[in-house]
């Protein structure tokens, strides 16, 4: 309780302050800022009040949660969380073209019997040490130069549209990063970017942490020997090929040295044309390469408009390769359709499958929003393997003024797993439905970030998984001596968001 006053009164006393600053900005007709008094009380400010709240009734098995079940979790149907808080920043105007900003984000629990301790939650709140408590975290700090043609942040900041690298906001607080990015827009329909990112907080964390910790790289079966050979009875190696065990604690954690993430990118959008080529460089760790295309026509002279999207990315290990073998991809094709107000769509993705790769070929996605076009609520297509085709419609209920601010969104997947038992990587077979439904009271439209949506607003979120659970589990683990990758029972997953953002 201490440390939720302490995170409330931290956001109302800096908020207080802020809103003075704001409140007594000068407001000469220049509109210039001429002096560093003028950028610092002629600056802006922004935050967003959240409640966000979580409620899935999946059994939590040991094989689906950990390879060392902690006793005090008690496997009840249930995972929820219940949550209050946001994100309150400052930045100031720009003075030679450059202004200095600080965000901090928090969330504290709502209701105690919505976050039990005895169960894991769903990372909507600080759970590192076994609870499900409130944090409070700078997630922004710095400095920034800005034209029309280039943009460079240094320090601690949101990233929102660097694909592999984004937000990924879908708890209370979005992932943020620290390092140097640049952007430059002086060639007409081209932007470049390059960036050296040192490390990122995690949605519900305090703290910042290197790219491989953020990417959630483990061993996988708790202790290993010398020759990195599992010692745990019962886990799998997810580390394929050499590597340095003496990289990994004793629950199979990451604990080498921190690794940056040097990226460059360049873009191209026009008449209807978008391409894209990203690259990011983690050192001593993996490589990755996306590739994005898209193009829209118009087939005829109504309101039709239609888009085919095509979208590709490689994973190699590089260097000290503290992950071992890396050595996989994905791909995906998209066709949509939209018509006055209602959007159409189909897509399909698929995932290497390659037992001499990183758990059987995964993709490493944990630095933002999985960029699969089947990546949905919950299924997020990155696993070894996977082949899935999904379907969607959407609908802007303001469409000539129907429902003004009410966008409705149904989807439906099917996520055909490696699930042989000759197969190390084998994991069930699954589909999703998903509605979403939002009233924004200041019309957005979209499901794109959260950072779209302006003013107040309500976001109402089902999704519905179906696992396959048919399969002979005890022979599977009878020819590898480990459990089956995941046991997961169908379960419903519901999400609100109630927003109110200035």
């Amino acid at each position: 309780m201490k440390r939720e006053i302490a995170v409330l009164s931290l956001l109302f006393f800096a908020g207080s302050g802020f809103a003075i600053a704001y409140g007594n900005e000068s407001t000469d007709d220049s509109g210039k800022t001429n002096s560093l008094y003028d950028a610092v009380t002629r600056g802006k400010v922004k935050g967003l009040i959240r409640y966000s709240g979580q409620y899935r009734d999946s059994n939590l098995h040991s094989t689906q949660d950990s390879e060392t079940p902690d006793p005090t979790i008690q496997p009840e149907k249930k995972q929820q969380y219940s949550a209050i808080g946001g994100y309150l920043g400052y930045e100031t105007a720009p003075w030679f073209n450059t202004s200095i900003g600080a965000t901090v984000y928090t969330g504290v629990p709502f209701f105690a019997a919505n976050n039990p301790s005895d169960r894991r939650g769903l990372g909507g709140l600080y759970e590192d040490d076994g609870g499900q408590d409130a944090y409070v975290a700078l997630g922004e700090a710095y400095i920034k130069y800005q034209t029309d043609e280039n943009r460079a942040v240094v320090g601690r900041h949101e990233m929102p549209s660097y694909r592999f690298v984004s937000l990924s906001n879908v708890r209370m607080s979005p992932f943020t990063h620290e390092g140097v990015t640049y952007e430059n827009r002086s060639l007409d329909g081209f932007q470049f970017n390059i960036a050296y990112i040192t490390r990122q907080k995690d949605r519900n964390a305090f703290d910042f942490e290197d790219m491989v910790r953020a990417a959630r790289v483990k061993t996988g079966c708790g202790a290993v020997d010398l020759n990195g050979d599992c010692i745990a009875v019962g886990g799998k190696n997810l580390i394929r090929g050499e590597y340095n065990p003496a990289d990994f604690d004793s629950s199979g954690n990451y604990s080498g040295a921190d690794k940056a993430m040097p990226m460059a990118a360049v873009t191209y959008s026009g008449e209807g044309l978008s391409l894209e080529a990203w690259n990011y460089y983690a050192n001593n760790f993996v490589n990755t390469l996306y590739l994005y295309g898209q193009y829209n026509f118009k087939p005829t002279d109504c309101d039709l408009t239609l888009t085919a999207a095509g979208q590709y990315a490689n994973q190699q290990d590089v260097d000290g390769h503290v992950a071992g073998d890396v050595d996989t991809w994905f791909y995906g094709l998209k066709l949509e359709a939209v018509y006055e107000g209602l959007t159409l769509f189909t897509a399909y993705n698929e995932v290497s499958y390659n037992e001499d790769s990183y758990d059987g070929g995964t993709l490493f996605v944990r630095w933002g929003t999985p960029q699969m076009f089947n990546s949905f609520q919950v299924q997020d297509s990155e696993l070894a393997g996977t082949r899935s085709i999904g379907v969607g419609l959407q609908y802007d209920f303001g469409w000539k003024g129907i429902i003004p601010g009410v966008l409705m969104r149904v989807r439906y997947a099917d996520y055909n797993m490696p699930d042989s038992i000759s197969d190390i990587d084998a994991r069930q077979d699954r589909t999703e439905a998903t509605f979403d439904i939002r009233y924004s009271f200041e019309k957005a439209t979209g499901f794109g970030f959260f950072s779209e949506i302006e003013g107040l607003s309500i976001f109402f979120r089902l999704a519905y998984d179906d696992y396959r659970t048919d399969y002979d589990f005890a022979a599977y683990k009878a020819a590898h001596g480990y459990e089956f990758e995941s046991v997961t029972d169908d379960f419903l997953d519901y999400r609100l968001y109630l927003d109110y953002k200035f």
